[in-house]
């Protein structure tokens, strides 16, 4: 497309986007994909998409790695050892089982919108209960072989349940009150953001192409002739410029359109539109402009004013926004108040110990095990 904007920016947009993985091999098959094609994408689904949450339990079962956790007994048929139940099953693999509660709880966190659509397609489910039963059951079964109890797994084991701990014993300490932020807090963080909640004007922009070779003087001339010409019919009383653009245009993407190009801000016109655009009121045609593709002829057809986003669209962001960096600066003062409890004490030798075998191998380093 030979147009007179720049390559469109990126559009930056706040908002939270929420990921189920568990159903992601189930979501797949909304956009049909078939239920049925392998027992092997089924497999594959539940490694990438049936994985629990960092640092929670597989349902149904004592978190792995706890002093809860212990060897299952007796192991079904298949190697699966058996897992707790919970409830009525939804469906079964031998001894594991995915019980009503554990489904309803994935279902909860969908999105309505994609709820629906997982209501409406029995064989998605299917799929994903297919998926999370081929994981419990390998779960059941590594721990069945005593698989949580190597030595390098129960140091991530720890690592990650004092990390939990950590986060979410601090966010407790430093969670701001309900009340927070007031309707005034809220009134002055919109007054202070307005210079980002505005919108530029926006031009919708008109064009006729005329395409010149570079370098090329007589194609030049005659493409003048035939722009100024084009000119005086399009700003004539009955000119109609859109007749004209799909007529002479050569720019395949917007001619059919009547050369329109919508509506676009002067920063993403390229810089010999601007001051052409800039000075042309609704509704006029402009003197041909020479870029380096060849020649335009400009119609504005209509201006939106700049704006800012009224408050009431941002009111919530905005909640949240202030709400989160209350917290954050609490959660800082909390451990700087930590620290400043006690003395702080660092053996420099043991340190300068610690990074000089640092490398070597010689250090315990959590590893996920791999099975032989």
């Amino acid at each position: 497309m030979t147009t007179i904007l720049k390559s469109p920016a990126t559009l930056r947009a706040a908002g939270a986007v929420l990921t189920i993985a568990v159903l992601a091999g189930a979501v797949a098959l909304i956009g049909g994909k078939d239920a049925q094609s392998s027992e092997t994408a089924a497999a594959a689904a539940a490694a990438a998409a049936a994985k629990p949450a960092a640092g929670s339990p597989a349902a149904g079962s004592p978190a792995a790695g706890s002093p809860a956790a212990s060897k299952t007994g007796a192991v079904p048929a298949g190697g699966a050892a058996a897992a707790p139940a919970k409830g009525p099953a939804v469906a079964t693999l031998g001894a594991v089982q995915v019980d009503r509660d554990e489904l309803l709880r994935q279902l909860d966190m969908l999105p309505p919108q994609t709820l629906a659509q997982m209501k409406d397609n029995r064989a998605a489910l299917e799929q994903w209960l297919r998926a999370r039963l081929a994981e419990k059951a390998l779960v059941a079964q590594a721990r069945a072989q005593g698989w949580q109890d190597k030595p390098e797994l129960q140091r991530a084991f720890q690592a990650a349940q004092e990390r939990i701990v950590m986060q979410t014993y601090l966010e407790s300490v430093s969670r701001a009150p309900d009340d927070y932020p007031a309707a005034a807090d809220l009134q002055d963080a919109y007054e202070r953001a307005k210079p980002q909640l505005t919108q530029p004007a926006m031009y919708r922009i008109s064009q006729i192409f005329l395409p010149v070779a570079p370098g090329d003087d007589q194609a030049l001339a005659a493409a003048r002739k035939q722009a100024q010409d084009l000119v005086k019919r399009a700003q004539a009383p009955k000119g109609d410029f859109a007749a004209l653009a799909r007529e002479y245009s050569r720019d395949a993407t917007t001619r059919e359109q009547g050369g329109d190009i919508g509506y676009a801000p002067l920063a993403q016109l390229t810089p010999e539109m601007r001051p052409v655009v800039e000075k042309l009121k609704a509704g006029q045609v402009a003197d041909p402009v020479r870029s380096a593709a060849g020649l335009h002829i400009l119609k504005l057809s209509d201006v939106r004013a700049a704006s800012v986003t009224p408050f009431e669209q941002v009111k919530e962001a905005l909640r949240v926004a202030l709400r989160n960096e209350r917290q954050e600066l609490a959660a800082r003062a909390y451990l700087e108040g930590l620290l400043n409890a006690g003395t702080v004490s660092i053996d420099g030798a043991a340190l300068n110990a610690a990074l000089d075998q640092s490398g070597t191998g010689q250090s315990a380093k959590p590893a996920v095990a791999r099975a032989p």
